[in-house]
């Protein structure tokens, strides 16, 4: 159906983290798993410091590089049922990255391929 949510209803059943490799992986109700490294979470945070408001360019659009503090995550607290919200050695803890969005962002060729043949499918 035309405009419906793909990721509409899928949530996630794990949440495994592996601190020496700085990644996590998230196993989601539809049975996809999504591989995420500590700094492509980084890159990808959602707060208006990371990633800008209101047109203006976030923090992360001037970044070239992210230091060792910046991706090892010291914590990571649920937000209601829809999302989590990691805090970062180096302080920083302002981004709650939604399932959804995650899903939607999954790096994986799989998903990736998805969103690439999606955006030249004509509508």
């Amino acid at each position: 159906m035309p405009g419906q949510d793909p990721f509409e209803g899928v949530t996630p059943v794990s949440i495994a983290g592996d601190a020496d490799n700085r990644r996590m992986t998230i196993t989601w109700n539809d049975g996809h798993a999504s591989e995420l490294t500590y700094e492509w979470l980084r890159w990808h945070c959602p707060c208006a410091s990371c990633a800008g408001e209101g047109g203006a360019p976030g923090e992360l659009a001037f970044t070239t590089e992210l230091t060792a503090d910046q991706t090892m995550l010291d914590d990571l607290q649920l937000v209601g049922s829809y999302g989590m919200s990691p805090t970062w050695k180096d302080g920083h803890h302002t981004g709650i990255y939604t399932f959804r969005a995650l899903r939607a962002m999954c790096p994986c060729p799989e998903c990736d391929a998805r969103r690439r043949s999606t955006a030249a499918s004509p509508s």
